[in-house]
């Protein structure tokens, strides 16, 4: 048989295919790094410092530091001790005139390992109020190419005097209502079905606070103004539109130091599809050895002023449908060979008197809280 010229290219290819093993890049690892995050604000109540170790880049988990000596103080020297309150979390109740604008404050944690860690000193600046929040309708390109989705980008502006704070962080937290595909006429009660009385599982709310990190400066502008911020976007493709969304924007003054380390985790944030993402915790910030300054210490402990202004977007507002929630109903003529686990409210299609056959579905169906919502009203709805 006379063999062509493509088929010895083929053969070939195909040889050298078998061999190819998968590629895992070499991710050098760092020993384990001292990482202290906190933020005091002047608002008086709770104020938090976490302090954890870092963890393995291919293996990225939380891992607390217990048994320190947290201690916050300020420029005055005024000091607060923050009590341990769960696995690396610290807490202490402030009021005036501990806090105040215009002060500063720094943190410092000595570990069970005699590790004496401080942070620079950050001084708390007046931050203006949130001019505005609002949205768009945006579209998206979906996985497919020819697929687009659409959606609503929010956006924020700030007008700040000329010898305010230049520096911003901005923290938003979303709170949707959404319902379950059905309502129950009737459940069963393992052994018999009982009617339906009161309806509290169909209409439910989930509170999020969104990951990504968004910080911006007017430091280098001649007006202390920024128009459309971006903040995040909300696909057709979720139901948390599907029937009204809330937005709470936080909008936190920053020193120039600070503004530096949130800087970082922002531009890592918008590069987190990347296949080489930085673990935020992988950023240096304010935090030092005070007896081995070549230690690397990471994250930040920062002073800031919060602001807010919230915004609601109904559904009936919006130029395009959103997805929902959606589910099967299956038939059953008896209970015979019932799953008590899997199936537990029921619809009855009986003409005159509740009876087979019934419809049914997965708790999720019915039970919004299955999804995991809560099913209390938000005081701000």
């Amino acid at each position: 048989m006379r063999v062509s010229k493509f088929h010895i290219i083929l053969l070939f290819l195909l040889a050298c295919a078998s061999c190819i093993e998968p590629f895992e890049p070499e991710i050098r690892e760092e020993q384990e790094l001292m990482v202290i995050e906190g933020m005091i604000s002047d608002k008086p109540g709770i104020h938090q410092v976490i302090v954890s170790k870092s963890a393995p880049y291919n293996h990225p988990d939380f891992v607390p530091v217990n048994g320190c000596v947290v201690v916050v103080e300020d420029n005055e020297g005024n000091m607060e001790v923050y009590d341990l309150v769960g696995n690396g979390v610290y807490e202490a109740w402030l009021t005036p005139p501990f806090l105040a604008v215009e002060k500063s404050y720094s943190v410092r944690v000595e570990t069970p390992e005699r590790g004496h860690y401080r942070s620079d000193f950050d001084t708390l600046l007046a931050c203006p109020p949130v001019d505005s929040v609002y949205y768009m309708e945006k579209s998206s390109g979906g996985a497919e190419p020819d697929i687009t989705y659409r959606g609503i980008q929010f956006y924020n502006d700030v007008r700040g005097t000329r010898d305010g704070a230049r520096n911003f962080r901005w923290i938003s937290t979303a709170t949707w209502e959404y319902k379950s595909p059905f309502t129950a006429q009737y459940v069963w009660n393992r052994d018999r079905v009982h009617y339906y009385a009161e309806d509290t599982v169909s209409t439910c709310y989930l509170t999020e606070t969104i990951q990504t990190v968004y910080a911006a400066s007017t430091r280098f502008l001649t007006e202390n103004s920024i128009y459309q911020n971006k903040l995040q976007y909300v696909s057709d493709q979720t139901p948390r539109m599907s029937v009204r969304y809330s937005l709470i924007v936080e909008q936190h003054s920053l020193s120039d130091q600070a503004y530096t380390y949130w800087e970082k985790l922002s531009a890592q944030s918008a590069q987190s599809a990347s296949f080489y993402e930085t673990q935020p915790s992988s950023t240096e910030g304010n935090m030092y050895n005070v007896y081995h300054s070549a230690e690397k210490v990471l994250g930040c402990f920062y002073a800031a002023q919060i602001q807010g202004k919230r915004i609601f977007v109904e559904n009936q507002e919006l130029d395009f449908p959103v997805m929902g929630y959606t589910c099967t109903l299956d038939t059953i003529e008896n209970f015979s060979s019932f799953v008590y686990d899997n199936y537990y409210y029921l619809f009855s299609l009986a003409e005159i008197s509740p009876g087979p056959p019934w419809l049914t579905a997965g708790k999720k169906c019915f039970d919004c809280t299955k999804r995991g919502g809560y099913n209390d009203i938000p005081e701000f709805w």
